[in-house]
């Protein structure tokens, strides 16, 4: 399996401080937060989040798996999260609307919100292109996915949670994130002060 494309903690931040705050802040900070896929997110409803408990509910009918998982908010979220609630879908029965009446936002527009950012923080690269010859970008929501995924092995959190957080069926599937680059390697070893001694 082809270890992703990732970015770390700097370039996230980075792309959010790039986004006017409102709806696109909160998709992009949501994205790395949860590590929720972009078709789970848009797809979000008002009431399958569960400020209390600092969940969203993702109901199988709207996960790649079809199998029903809650994910977990970063607490560092949950007020922006609540404020949005409060005073944006305006009774729309999608968390973000679209531009039609009764649609969610599309996940066409969450990568063109990402892509953006990228670009305006100056971290956007191009690193193949597809078979018709156009630029495949290092930064997508999937980056973002990614991303969480390494952040949480990093912040110690169990291989076997970040399945249950990114909803992988095989835990093999988020093995990958094991494999990461070698600077990640590196970031990791020197955090947790591996040595030899004696010499």
């Amino acid at each position: 399996m082809t270890i992703p494309k990732l970015i770390g903690p700097e370039d996230v931040s980075a792309l959010i401080e790039v986004t006017t705050p409102g709806r696109d802040r909160l998709i992009l900070a949501l994205l790395f937060g949860t590590g929720a896929r972009v078709g789970e997110l848009v797809r979000t409803r008002p009431g399958d989040v569960d400020l209390d408990k600092g969940l969203i509910h993702l109901e199988a009918d709207r996960t790649k798996t079809h199998q029903y998982r809650s994910v977990l908010v970063p607490p560092s979220l949950t007020q922006a999260l609540g404020t949005w609630l409060d005073t944006g879908p305006d009774g729309s029965e999608w968390l973000f609307p679209g531009r039609n009446p009764g649609r969610h936002i599309t996940e066409r527009r969450v990568r063109q919100i990402v892509a953006q950012a990228a670009q305006d923080a100056g971290i956007q690269r191009v690193y193949a292109k597809d078979k018709n010859g156009r630029a495949l970008n290092v930064v997508s929501p999937h980056t973002l996915r990614h991303s969480h995924a390494v952040a949480a092995l990093d912040a110690g959190v169990p291989l076997n949670d970040i399945q249950d957080q990114l909803g992988h069926t095989n835990l093999a599937t988020t093995s990958v994130y094991l494999r990461a680059d070698i600077s990640h390697r590196k970031r990791s070893y020197e955090k947790a002060g591996f040595e030899v001694e004696g010499l």
